[in-house]
């Protein structure tokens, strides 16, 4: 069996729509979900992102998001147990970008390196004070959680660069200054999995029609940076939105993994 991903569910949270899409649905409460991933079959066990922190730091941090509780089998180490491994058996844990819900779990990965951009190590040490809640930043008096683990992460530039045989990252900026995909190359082609850089599949759709390619999402620090990522990922999977796996997409879990068989795959979308 050759290199697969299988998405991990981190649970709901509700907010207003228009945070995943630039300038649409200003009002429309959303409910999405929070995506993390599984690398299979590498030489390393790998995960893409760390999910949100427990439900106490969230909703005392982050209100607005209203996070949803969450089931055993949506914290870190069930979900991870629904792939079949344990927090101490990841190697390799890259993480996409620094924000608060994808930083959440580091801890438990006692025995992982950790994999992020140099790019955003050093913005997310001193972020632009609009975006302090999104790092929890020290300048607010918080400690954030990925500096627990900072004695233990590696920094990638922000150029294509080999993990592992069949995995690389690639810089996916825009949501935020150093933001990277993974990409993984499996039997049926390469898979990229995007954190925030695209939040949706509808993201990728855009709207075709009225001449928008994409639609760009409602968080972002360069939305020029941000237009390039989504052409990146687009040239990648040929156009394919199946084979990338979003930060905050629920249709995502149709499937237990990537690639799917050709039967699962017809019968599905």
């Amino acid at each position: 069996m050759g290199r697969y991903i299988v998405p991990l569910d981190l649970g709901e949270s509700t907010y207003d729509k228009s945070l995943l899409f630039l300038r649409k649905f200003v009002g429309q409460r959303a409910v999405a979900k929070t995506v993390a991933a599984y690398i299979g079959g590498a030489d390393k066990k790998i995960i893409v992102d760390a999910g949100p922190p427990d439900m106490e730091r969230s909703l005392k941090y982050h209100p607005y998001f209203k996070c949803e509780p969450r089931k055993p089998e949506q914290e870190m180490p069930g979900a991870l147990a629904k792939a079949g491994i344990k927090p101490e058996e990841i190697d390799i844990v890259i993480l996409t970008h620094l924000h608060w819900d994808h930083v959440g779990a580091v801890e438990i990965f006692r025995n992982a390196q950790f994999i992020v951009s140099d790019v955003e190590l050093q913005f997310a040490v001193n972020p632009t004070p609009c975006l302090y809640a999104s790092y929890e930043a020290l300048q607010l008096g918080i400690q954030p959680l990925f500096l627990k683990v900072i004695t233990r992460m590696k920094t990638v530039e922000m150029k294509e660069k080999e993990i592992v045989k069949g995995v690389r990252t690639i810089p996916l900026p825009g949501h935020s200054p150093g933001g990277i995909g993974v990409v993984v190359d499996t039997d049926d082609g390469p898979y990229v999995i995007a954190g925030d850089a695209i939040p949706t599949y509808d993201n990728m759709r855009g709207d075709p029609k009225n001449n928008e390619r994409y639609f760009m999402s409602g968080v972002y620090t360069d939305m020029l940076a941000m237009w390039k990522s989504f052409e990146l990922v687009d040239e990648i999977v040929k156009g394919d939105v199946e084979r990338v796996i979003p930060g905050h997409e629920s249709l995502v879990f149709k499937h237990e993994r990537y690639p799917v068989s050709a039967s699962a795959k017809a019968g599905s979308w």
